[in-house]
């Protein structure tokens, strides 16, 4: 599943490719999830310029000059594709496309068809960011959920916004702390190093992305991670990688990392 690392550079290359366009047909192709008809999808799309694309925790969201927003959770195997109208028939699985009025066009692609579209999703309010959240909101976050286990805590989007799986194991390992640690037992100062560890990772992947997939609006890199790979068998400090499921979650960590409890 895209992480706040992809899904930011996605975002900058969406923006980059489609910002000024204008709508001319958006089609909804009755795989993945729709929280409107598509009437009302095409209502809301149609004839309207894009004015932006940005990230919003682990969605991307797209604005439009009419005050309109869609949201797009490509959930585990969904992705974006940029290609043209005579290209439109060769598309796999396609869920959505947005046709332009120069003959570009989006498309939201997913095999599984479980990407969820969210047009004006609601009101209520995101999750702080994983790359804004402060100290002191981490530390509420944890004396809140005092039992739960800090690996789901990171991963808990009506949290935090933006972590997933793997950039929550090469987070915990920065810290060095266990996955496995109740955040309840967190001293203040593990709290602090976790929420330095959170946008030092996530900032330095998505400078790696940047630089090695400049391009990319669809798939998951992950050759520069420091522990969560499969094919690893060491930790940058030479420490050996424990492998196991933590609450349903394939888990990557060291006995580096102090276990609170």
């Amino acid at each position: 599943m895209p992480e706040l690392p992809d899904l930011t550079i996605y975002a900058e290359n969406l923006a980059k490719a489609l910002t000024g366009k204008k709508v001319h047909e958006v089609a909804y192709h009755q795989r993945g999830k729709l929280n409107v008809a598509e009437a009302e999808l095409s209502r809301a799309v149609n004839g309207a310029q894009l004015t932006g694309v940005e990230r919003a925790g682990k969605q991307v969201a797209f604005r439009f000059d009419n005050g309109n927003t869609l949201r797009v959770h490509l959930m585990l195997t969904g992705g974006f594709v940029l290609t043209d109208s005579s290209a439109m028939t060769s598309l796999r699985y396609p869920v959505l496309t947005v046709r332009f009025d120069d003959g570009s066009v989006l498309a939201v692609t997913d095999e599984k068809g479980w990407a969820n579209l969210a047009l004006n999703p609601g009101d209520d309010k995101d999750a702080p960011d994983a790359l804004v959240l402060t100290p002191e909101q981490l530390e509420q976050l944890c004396r809140k959920k005092p039992r739960a286990l800090i690996k789901p805590l990171l991963l808990d989007q009506a949290l935090i916004g933006g972590i997933g799986n793997a950039y929550a194991d090469e987070i915990l390992w920065t810290a060095r702390i266990s996955p496995k640690s109740p955040a309840g037992k967190l001293p203040p100062e593990a709290v602090r190093d976790l929420a330095a560890a959170i946008p030092q990772v996530l900032e330095d992947a998505i400078a790696e992305l940047r630089k090695r997939h400049p391009d990319m609006v669809a798939g998951e890199y992950r050759e520069f991670l420091k522990v969560h790979r499969p094919e690893l068998k060491t930790s940058p400090t030479g420490a050996k990688i424990l492998k196991e499921t933590v609450q349903s979650k394939r888990t990557y960590y060291t006995e580096e990392q102090r276990l609170y409890q």
